[in-house]
C-alpha cells in the first residue's frame, strides 16, 4: 500500500475510531408554567445549555421539542418522546421537567432564575428501558447572586455535571 494511501486511511480509522466511544443521547425538556401555554424563553435557554453541555463533551446529542404541558400530561409525553429516541438508535433518553413558580414574581415572563421552583429528571437506558436515574433538584433561592440569564445558565450546567455523574459517560 503507498503512503499516500495510508496517509489518507489512517486520519479516517481514528476518526471513525473515536466515534465509537461517544455516548447517543436524547432530549427533552417539558415545561410545566400554569401562567404560560408557550414554551418560555427560559425553558430554551436552559434546553440549549444541556445540549450544548453534552455535545462539547463529544456526545451524540438529539432532542425533541421542548414542551409546554398541562398537569397530568408528563407520561403521555414521555412514551412518545422515548419511542422517538428508540427509533432514533439513541443510548440514553433524558427528560428534563421544568417546574415554575410566578407567582410572587414581578416579571413572570423574564429569564431569571427565581421564577423556577425546581428541575427534575429522568434518564432511562433506551434498549432496556430500565430507569437509571429519577432527580429533583430544587433551586436554593437564597444564594441568588445577579438574577439573570447567567444564573440560568449557571444552574443548567449544575444539572449537566449532574446528569453527566448518573450517566458515566465521556467527560
Amino acid at each position: 500500500m503507498g503512503k499516500k494511501r495510508l496517509a489518507a486511511i489512517v486520519p479516517v480509522l481514528l476518526l471513525t475510531a473515536s466515534c465509537c466511544w461517544s455516548a447517543q443521547l436524547s432530549f427533552q425538556v417539558v415545561q410545566h408554567n400554569n401562567t404560560q401555554e408557550k414554551v418560555c424563553e427560559q425553558t430554551f435557554v436552559i434546553e440549549d445549555e444541556m445540549l450544548d453541555y453534552f455535545f462539547s463533551r463529544g456526545n451524540i446529542v438529539t432532542n425533541e421539542p421542548a414542551v409546554a404541558v398541562k398537569e397530568g400530561s408528563d407520561e403521555a409525553v414521555w412514551k412518545a418522546a422515548f419511542a422517538d429516541a428508540a427509533a432514533g438508535g439513541s443510548q440514553y433518553f433524558v427528560q428534563l421537567r421544568l417546574y415554575y413558580d410566578t407567582t410572587a414574581s414581578t416579571n413572570p415572563e423574564a429569564v431569571a432564575l427565581s421564577n423556577l421552583d425546581y428541575a427534575a429528571w429522568t434518564i432511562t437506558d433506551v434498549q432496556s428501558g430500565q430507569i437509571l436515574a429519577d432527580v429533583k433538584s430544587v433551586v436554593d433561592k437564597t444564594s441568588l447572586g445577579k438574577d439573570d440569564t447567567d444564573s440560568v445558565r449557571g444552574y443548567a450546567v449544575k444539572i449537566a455535571e449532574q446528569i453527566q455523574k448518573s450517566l458515566k459517560v465521556k467527560a
